[in-house]
């Protein structure tokens, strides 16, 4: 997502269409798989506000708190050795090419995040099975065990595909994916506004013939919550967020953003 690559959304972030050839030469209807975790908008054209009295402010948090958060949601498994192993969501900058000439679909990853630190990035096109039309894994080592990633999808209840995870003693993980969606997006901060939104905060994903890796470029999004609208959830650069405050017209208008010295406030115009 999560988001959160959500985040959220999950993280975590993400969303794809998939479609693919059958073993016969047909092809499979496109499945809208990733919606429940949103689509992201773009922020658009940033107004700096005048200088003046700083606005008082109706949410504040030192991201700093939460940097990254969305990546250690609760929906965990435990290798042979005893490493916890936290599965989120996210959504990268760009396609598996390194441009940003494709579909949604081939942009959404599940991540593998130790208690260690370690993130394994798995890329969703890669590993989705559906009927006879696709039929994928990925292998990631940990611990020196390997565990075989899979999410096999539901074409009327998008949100029920399942996630699975076996590793040398068995299945290591099973989830729905609106139970990732909903472990991603429950790490973020809460915000009420016009709507209510999940706040989360953490690098850039970017990818390439290689898979995923981090950027240093912080990003944060906004994520409706509980309910997560397709339409409505937010990614903005943290380094376009300027102490005297910027506002983003694909937002709601009634609020504006500041940052400095890593505390956020969100206030009313």
């Amino acid at each position: 997502m999560k988001i959160f690559s959500i985040i959220a959304a999950a993280a975590l972030a993400v969303a794809g269409l998939f479609s693919g050839a059958s073993a016969a030469g047909g092809s499979a209807p496109d499945i809208d798989m990733f919606s429940y975790f949103g689509y992201a908008k773009t922020p658009g054209a940033m107004e700096l506000y005048e200088k003046g009295v700083p606005k008082e402010a109706v949410f504040s948090i030192g991201l700093e708190s939460i940097k990254n958060a969305y990546l250690k949601p609760d929906l965990a498994f435990t290798t042979g050795a005893g490493t916890k192993v936290h599965v989120s969501g996210t959504k990268a900058s760009n396609c598996p090419d390194g441009g940003n000439s494709c579909a949604d679909k081939e942009k959404f990853f599940l991540v593998l995040t130790t208690s260690r630190g370690e993130s394994f990035f798995v890329r969703a096109m890669e590993i989705l099975n559906w009927s006879i039309f696709m039929s994928g894994s990925k292998t990631v080592t940990i611990d020196g065990e390997k565990y075989v990633v899979k999410v096999y999808a539901n074409a009327s209840t998008p949100e029920d595909s399942k996630l699975e995870v076996k590793g040398p003693r068995g299945t290591a993980l099973s989830s729905s994916l609106k139970r990732v969606g909903d472990a991603v997006a429950a790490k973020g901060a809460d915000v009420k506004l016009g709507k209510a939104y999940k706040l989360a905060y953490g690098n850039e994903i970017v990818q390439g013939p290689k898979g995923g890796k981090f950027t240093a470029k912080m990003l944060v999004l906004m994520i409706p919550f509980p309910v997560v609208d397709a339409a409505s959830y937010f990614i903005f650069p943290a380094a376009d967020i300027k102490p005297d405050g910027v506002t983003f017209p694909s937002f709601e208008k009634a609020y504006g953003f500041r940052l400095q010295g890593g505390v956020l406030d969100i206030y009313r115009l």
